[in-house]
C-alpha cells in the first residue's frame, strides 16, 4: 500500500510539473510575441479586406506591378532579397497571406481560393491598379493559377516557379505521409521551449534555419520572430492540411484554362542531387521522375508558354537563381510596358 501511495504522489507531482512547465512556457511564448509586434512593425500597408487586414509589401513605381505569391506557409519577406533588381524597373507586390508575415491570421485560412480572393480584396483595397505580373512558388503556384483563372482581364503574365502541380499528392512518393509527420511534429513542439532555447542561447538551430533561406541580414531577426511566433505556425499548419486535401478536380475546374495568357514555368534542376549518398540519390531521382513531367504538363495552361529549367537550383529556385527569376519576370514586364507604349 505505501508503495501505491509512493507512485501515486510521484505520478502527481509529474502532472503538475508538466502542467506547471505547460504554464510557464506559454506565458514566455505571449511576453516574447508582444516583444516581437513592437521590435519589428509591417513594412508595407496593412489593407483591410472585411473586418480582416492584409499585409502588402510594396516597392518601386510604374506599371505592370509585379505581384509575388510565395510558397507554402512562407510570407513575402522570403522574397525581399529581389526586390530592389525587381523594383528598379516597376511596381512589386510581396504578399502575406492571412496569418503569415504580418497579415491578421483568419480561422478559415488555408485554401488556395480564398488566398487568391483575398489578394484581389487587397489589391483593390490598397488601389494597386493593374495590370498585373502574377507569380507564384511552390503552392503559391496555385494562386496565382486561380487569380489569373477569375481575373484574366487583369492579368498580364504568370510566372510559376517550381509550382505545386494538382496531381503531386497522388503521384509523390510518401507526399501525404511526410506532410502529417510534419504537421504532428510542429503541433507537439512548444514554441515557448524553442523561443527560451533561442534567447538563452541553448540552441541556434533557429537562427540557422533563418540564415538558410539566403535574406538580406538585417531581415534575418525579422524572419526568426516568424519561426517563434504561435500566429505564423498555425497559419503554417492549416496551409500544410489544406495542400494535403487539395483537390484536383477542384483546381482543373477553376483554373483549367489560361488562354493565351503569356507565361513562363521555371522548373529546378533534376539532374542535381543534393548529395552523394546513395539512398538520397535515389529518392531524388524518385522524387523528380514524378515531378519533372508535372511541371512539363504546366505548359498546357496556356497557349503561350514557355519552359525554363533552372541549373544549380533546388526547389527554392528565386533563393539559388535569384538572377534567372528576376530575368524571367522582368522580361513580361518589359513585353508589356513595350505593347503598352505601342498602343499609346
Amino acid at each position: 500500500m505505501r508503495s501505491r501511495g509512493i507512485i501515486a504522489k510521484t505520478l502527481a507531482g509529474l502532472v503538475v510539473g508538466a502542467i506547471a512547465g505547460a504554464a510557464a512556457s506559454a506565458l514566455y511564448q505571449a511576453r516574447g510575441t508582444r516583444r516581437d509586434r513592437r521590435r519589428f512593425p509591417p513594412p508595407g500597408r496593412m489593407v483591410d479586406v472585411g473586418g480582416r487586414r492584409i499585409h502588402l509589401w510594396t516597392a518601386g513605381t510604374g506599371s505592370p506591378t509585379v505581384v509575388i505569391v510565395p510558397g507554402l506557409g512562407e510570407p513575402g519577406l522570403n522574397w525581399a532579397a529581389l526586390l530592389p533588381d525587381l523594383a528598379a524597373e516597376s511596381s512589386v507586390v510581396l504578399y502575406d497571406r492571412a496569418g503569415l508575415g504580418w497579415s491578421d491570421p483568419f480561422p478559415w485560412s488555408g485554401s488556395a481560393l480564398g488566398a487568391a480572393r483575398d489578394l484581389r480584396k487587397a489589391l483593390d483595397g490598397a488601389g494597386i491598379a493593374p495590370p498585373y505580373v502574377v507569380v507564384g512558388h511552390s503552392a503559391g503556384g496555385y494562386i496565382a493559377r486561380l487569380f489569373a483563372a477569375e481575373h484574366p482581364d487583369v492579368v498580364a503574365a504568370v510566372v510559376l516557379v517550381d509550382s505545386s502541380h494538382p496531381e503531386q499528392v497522388h503521384g509523390l512518393p510518401r507526399a501525404r505521409t511526410t506532410m502529417a509527420r510534419q504537421i504532428v511534429r510542429w503541433r507537439l513542439t512548444p514554441l515557448g521551449l524553442r523561443r527560451l532555447a533561442f534567447d538563452a542561447g541553448w540552441s541556434e538551430r533557429v537562427r540557422r534555419e533563418a540564415e538558410a533561406r539566403l535574406l538580406p541580414s538585417e531581415l534575418v531577426p525579422t524572419r526568426i520572430a516568424f519561426d517563434l511566433s504561435d500566429r505564423v505556425r498555425r497559419a503554417e499548419l492549416r496551409e500544410m492540411a489544406a495542400s494535403v486535401t487539395v483537390s484536383p478536380v477542384q483546381v482543373r475546374r477553376r483554373a483549367a484554362d489560361l488562354g493565351a495568357v503569356p507565361l513562363t514555368v521555371i522548373s529546378s534542376n533534376p539532374d542535381e542531387p543534393p548529395s552523394t549518398d546513395a539512398e538520397a540519390v535515389a529518392e531524388h531521382r524518385r522524387f523528380y521522375s514524378v515531378w519533372s513531367p508535372l511541371q512539363a504538363d504546366l505548359l498546357r495552361l496556356s497557349s503561350n508558354a514557355v519552359h525554363v529549367v533552372a541549373e544549380h537550383a533546388g526547389h527554392q529556385v528565386h533563393r539559388y537563381r535569384p538572377d534567372l527569376v528576376v530575368e524571367s519576370i522582368l522580361d513580361h514586364v518589359r513585353r508589356n510596358q513595350a505593347e503598352a507604349q505601342t498602343s499609346s
